[in-house]
Formats: structure tokens, sequence, C-alpha cells
């Protein structure tokens, strides 16, 4: 694969949890935070209505997930991935729109779009739930290899990527192969931190066939001190079909 088109790589971020998440600590005491996994038929039907004639690789796709999210202030909540979460893509009007959901108040949605140079991001829309509120941050992505960044009403990210090489990833009873691009991003605004996030992209299959996720965030709250994000997620394509 061209490095030009490891752009996929370079501006798939996962943003950090903005104001609203950090506002919901402070009337924790009096919420009790839940979640809920995200199953695999709410997908398919969420899928449905969006996508009523899908065509070409358009379908839900399944992958194998461990890791969890958790906010560290006060009461301290952390949100268990299930063992299966999925990746909805759909055609958008540049490109194609990939949904990750592991809970049913926790997702990220990227919008991928074609350029002269390859696959860039166009927007990423981050969706997080603690305490009964639910925080939404639309980032805006743009960049060039090795550079990229996002933008957000509330806050940026500025990093690098870098390809860390290529290889065979076991799919199923498949094997395909495989370039690791691994990119690391400066939280900055309201949040501070950093972000790692290890993509395996294959030219012949349509998302991405691993993904691991790592983000390390803070944010300063008058009265609650210091709150601390923290995600770590593993998934791993379970199979080349869609659901549909």
């Amino acid at each position: 694969m061209p490095r030009r088109r490891l752009l996929i790589g370079a501006a798939l971020v996962v943003a950090a949890v903005a104001a609203g998440l950090v506002a919901a600590i402070a009337s924790g005491l009096l919420l009790r935070d839940r979640s809920r996994p995200a199953s695999v038929a709410a997908a398919l039907r969420l899928f449905r209505q969006d996508d009523p004639h899908p065509a070409g690789a358009d379908g839900v796709y399944l992958y194998d997930t461990s890791g969890d999210e958790s906010l560290r202030a006060l009461s301290g909540p952390t949100h268990r991935y299930p063992a299966t979460t999925t990746i909805t893509l759909t055609r958008s009007g540049c490109g194609v729109r990939l949904r990750w959901q592991p809970l049913a108040a926790r997702s990220t949605t990227w919008v991928l779009c074609r350029s002269p140079n390859g696959i860039v991001v166009r927007a990423n829309d981050e969706v997080h739930t603690f305490f009964g509120v639910t925080d939404r941050t639309d980032y805006t992505c743009g960049g060039a290899w090795p550079s990229f960044s996002c933008r957000a009403v509330d806050g940026s990210e500025r990093g690098v990527a870098r390809s860390l090489g290529s290889g065979d990833v076991t799919i199923g009873d498949a094997r395909v192969a495989a370039t690791h691009v691994r990119t690391v991003a400066d939280v900055s605004g309201g949040n501070h931190g950093t972000e790692i996030v290890d993509w395996w992209i294959a030219p012949a299959v349509p998302v991405p066939v691993r993904i691991v996720l790592t983000s390390r965030t803070s944010r300063r709250v008058a009265v609650v001190g210091t709150v601390r994000y923290r995600e770590h997620a593993v998934l791993r394509l379970a199979s080349l079909r869609a659901l549909r």
C-alpha cells in the first residue's frame, strides 16, 4: 500500500472526553452510573433503517473485543466492553461511514473520503456517557502524512502517524495482508493528554482488520480536582462477511 494511502491511519483518532462528562462528576454523588452493552441486533436494526438498499461492502462487521473506559474521580466508574462489538459501514457522499458502538451510549463514527493523496477522515464523532449525562464531540480532521490535526469546538488534537510494517492477519479461517499504522496524538484545550491508536489496514478488506485504542487524558475541575479518563480496547475482525 503506498504511504500516502496510509492517511487513513493518520486521521483515525479517538477523541478525549469533553467538558460535559466532567461536569457530570460534580453531580455524580446524586446519580447512579450505568452502562449497557450494545447488541448486534440493535446495530443491524439501525443499519437497515439508515441503509435500506445496501450495496458493495455495506453492512455490520463483527469484532472480537476486550477493554473498557473509565473516569477516575469520586466514584471512579468503569464501563467494560462486551466480547463482541460491531463496526457498521455505509456509503457517504465522499466515501464511507464507519460506526463503532461497544455500549448503548458509547460510540465513535468516522467519515472516510477519497482525496488526491488517498483516503482521509473528514469527520470524527465521539459519544460518551457517564452518570447519565451524554457528551458528544464532533471533530473535523485533516493533514498530510505523517502529521494530522483534528479540531472541535472545545479542543483539538495534533499528532503524527507512522507505518510499523506489514504482515498477515488471521480473520476466521482466512489470512490477509495488512499494514500496521500507529497514530500518537497530543490532546489540548479543555482536556490534556495522549491518545495512541494502532490500526491494521488490509487493501482487500473494507474495514480495519484490527484496532487497538489507548487514551489517557485529564482535566482540572474546581472542587473535584483532577478528572482522568482512561480507555483501552482491542478489536479484531471476526469475519470477512458483513451482516445485513
